[in-house]
């Protein structure tokens, strides 16, 4: 077998070629490369400066937060007077039911039932509590009731109401009666969230 003999300009040629093909295929599939790599790293240095935005500007309304926290709370406190009172649910179903009482005894209207509810589950910062309640009585005691629900010490939202007569066929000889029934709503403060 013979060996191929190369001048030395041959091999020189030859090295070169070889060089500058693998300088061309390093060129075609480095570029893309780096192009690549450099618009990931603008995509990630753009989210990384809108994240630093975000958390100057909350940084910034900080305080601002503080301030509404403080001015809430102070808001909440004002309403105590007015929540219904009570440690439990049950405690503040019970203070509806002795408000709704004296209401009636107050403008001598007749309680009839009164179906109280409350949801023991409520995870909010306050809970409702309502009232079903049928009562009789004549045209100004049930306007006094409704008065006194209303101007009470603690407000209490009338949702439904109906007045029906009972006896329509009642002569005029006989007291007026006037059959009443209502929704009624009042707030306490959650014992869950207060703690």
């Amino acid at each position: 077998m013979k060996r191929l003999q190369l001048s030395r300009r041959d091999r020189r040629a030859l090295v070169g070629g070889a060089a500058a093909i693998a300088l061309v295929l390093g060129v075609v599939r480095a570029v893309p490369a780096a192009r690549s790599w450099d618009r990931e790293a603008r995509a990630e240095s753009g989210e990384l400066r809108a994240a630093l935005a975000r958390d100057r500007a909350m940084i910034a309304r900080s305080a601002t937060v503080r301030e509404s926290t403080i001015a809430r709370g102070r808001r909440i406190i004002a309403l105590a007077p007015s929540l219904l009172g009570g440690e439990t649910v049950a405690g503040a179903a019970a203070s509806l039911a002795s408000l709704l009482s004296g209401a009636a005894a107050q403008s001598n209207v007749r309680l009839g039932a009164v179906q109280l509810r409350g949801d023991s589950l409520s995870h909010s910062a306050f809970t409702r509590i309502g009232a079903h309640v049928d009562a009789t009585g004549d045209v100004t005691g049930i306007s006094h009731l409704l008065s006194a629900l209303e101007r009470g010490s603690a407000v209490i939202a009338i949702k439904s109401f109906a007045i029906t007569q009972p006896d329509v066929a009642a002569g005029d000889d006989r007291v007026e009666a006037l059959h009443l029934e209502m929704d009624v709503e009042g707030i306490m403060l959650n014992p869950k969230r207060s703690k």
